[in-house]
């Protein structure tokens, strides 16, 4: 194994470790304001929540100058952090906590002064944080990280994060340091190599700007696809960025081109996950395979052809969430996402390949694909999908209708969605990932409570003729008189309706309906067969009350 550099808590600290909107913040600064919060530590395990780069670092340092360790996790809900104070017998700090945790406030900085600035090394088996998984594959497991490792990890990432001028580079990141992949760009990075990082509000568009000009050149931006996206829509103008760095989520490449054009910059993404920290890189608009850091390697189970387990200085093996075919020693190409798999009527694809299609369609902001399930079917314990849905965030201008037809161009027809819910928002967490409770949550309110017989109005039908002579349309009225027969309601009041496809005589139709409770139903009227499969021909709501 080869032997590690540094193991202090900061590597040269008579250098700049933050650049704050009082001026740098020097390593032998930090060391003072972190002893003199050491000493007001009780003799427990931290859950670090802050979000400031600083005040984060210093409970971090502090409670290692104590031999405690920091609880992290992405997951802020009360119900959660009250567990984990419970199993672990830890104290809370972090802004604007509820009274019902027990927590620590930390006194301004100007307070925090202490004679001692000793620079302590570490065992590098000395356990620095407990990192809890985001729970985007299912329920948030706890990872221990230990010293030596988190040492190493921040040398091998450097010609990464810093390629020209380590020692002058500045990181700026719109992520929070709590999660595994800020914790390592922006916390530990800058404590373990010559780097520095930006302190402050780094999360809107302005916020990036303002920072990025208000500290030295060259700059790093550390960031996730949904905030790359937002820089891109709103014009950003980040001059002198080095590079930037996108993690958490596959990065679509029409975004990273995008991004490399306006911002000058090339974009690599970084492939990693809460178990392993990060191994590899890439630049997202080459076809080039992912090339692993130095130092470690990838070898195959000999149980399990489907399984490679990372090797990396002073951690813990550990297998990849992925199915990755090898390309040589160094580089691999990402095959799938294990337990992303998805099979129906005999054929495969995956859920990361769905999204994948439906990300590139030109207008849309975010979206994903699901099961599409009825109260029904979610009675079962672990329901089989056999119908997709996908939820779109999108502009007004862009219809449903050239979504499906753009998805058509890249999706079988067996994995089409029977149809797309508009959002104003995915409910992602703070790095943009889309945790399996959060999408579950999607999956269960928008369910369908019942699907009704297909039918059709033929052209037989009284209302058709002289309706558009020559090019014969099914009138709205028509249609809404079928639903309201299907659905055996007695119609009192119509909330809304609206009509978003045409229906040709004959064309078979299928209604998805949903009881609301007080008389109320949602319903969905879709295409069923044709170029217009599974698009919504319109959707409203009405009730059986005034």
């Amino acid at each position: 194994m080869p032997a590690l550099p540094d193991l202090s808590l900061i590597t040269t600290p008579g250098r700049p470790v933050f650049h704050t909107a009082a001026g740098p913040l020097c390593g032998t600064q930090l060391l003072s304001h972190a002893w003199a919060l050491a000493e007001r530590l009780p003799e427990r395990p931290i859950i670090n929540l802050h979000t400031n780069l600083v005040q984060f670092t210093l409970v971090f340092l502090a409670a290692m100058m104590k031999g405690q360790y920091c609880l992290l996790s992405s997951n802020h809900a009360v119900s959660q952090l009250m567990a984990l104070q419970q199993a672990h017998g830890a104290l809370c700090t972090g802004p604007s906590l509820p009274e019902s945790l027990a927590s620590l406030t930390l006194p301004p900085l100007a307070e925090l002064t202490s004679s001692r600035q000793d620079n302590i090394q570490l065992p590098a088996g000395h356990e620095a944080a407990h990192v809890f998984t985001s729970g985007s594959t299912g329920q948030a497991k706890v990872h221990k990280k230990r010293w030596g490792e988190l040492v190493a990890r921040s040398h091998a990432a450097l010609p990464l994060l810093a390629p020209s001028r380590p020692d002058g580079t500045t990181l700026l990141g719109t992520v929070p340091p709590y999660h595994m992949y800020g914790f390592e760009t922006l916390i530990l990075q800058s404590l373990h190599t010559p780097t520095a990082t930006a302190s402050g509000p780094c999360f809107f568009p302005g916020d990036v700007e303002k920072l990025l000009d208000s500290t030295p050149s060259p700059h790093t931006l550390i960031t996730t696809p949904i905030h790359l996206r937002s820089l891109t829509t709103a014009r950003a103008r980040l001059p002198g960025l080095e590079r930037i760095i996108s993690a958490s989520a596959p990065l679509p490449r029409e975004l990273a081109l995008e991004a490399e054009e306006r911002f000058h910059a090339p974009v690599m993404e970084i492939y990693g996950a809460t178990e392993t920290g990060s191994i590899a890189s890439r630049r997202t608009v080459s076809p080039d395979p992912w090339q692993l850091y130095d130092g470690l390697t990838l070898t195959a189970d000999p149980t399990d052809d489907q399984t490679h387990i990372c090797m990396a200085p002073h951690a813990t093996p550990h297998p990849l969430n992925d199915v990755i075919t090898m390309q040589g020693d160094r580089h691999f190409h990402l095959v799938d996402r294990k337990g992303d798999l998805l099979k129906i009527a005999g054929k495969r694809t995956s859920y990361g390949a769905l999204n994948k299609a439906l990300l590139q369609t030109d207008g849309l902001l975010d979206g994903c694909f699901a099961p599409l399930f009825s109260e029904e079917d979610l009675k079962e314990d672990q329901p089989e999908p056999t119908r997709l849905q996908a939820f779109i965030v999108a502009g007004t201008e862009v219809t449903t209708t050239a979504i499906m037809r753009a998805l058509r161009q890249h999706v079988d027809p067996v994995f089409m969605p029977r149809r797309l819910v508009r959002l104003s928002r995915l409910p992602r967490n703070p790095v943009g990932k889309l945790t399996r409770q959060a999408l579950e949550g999607l999956i269960r309110d928008h369910a369908e409570k019942r699907a009704h017989p297909p039918f059709s109005i033929p052209a037989s039908h009284p209302a058709l003729p002289g309706h558009f002579p020559g090019n014969p349309t099914v009138p709205g009225i028509t249609l809404l008189e079928r639903i309201f027969t299907l659905l055996e309601l007695d119609v009192r009041t119509i909330s809304t309706v609206k009509f978003l496809s045409v229906v040709r005589p004959g064309d078979p139709m299928q209604l998805l309906s949903s009881a609301l409770g007080n008389g109320q139903i949602r319903f969905t009227l879709h295409h069923l067969s044709g170029p217009l499969k599974g698009t919504v021909i319109l959707r409203g709501q009405a009730g059986s009350q005034p």
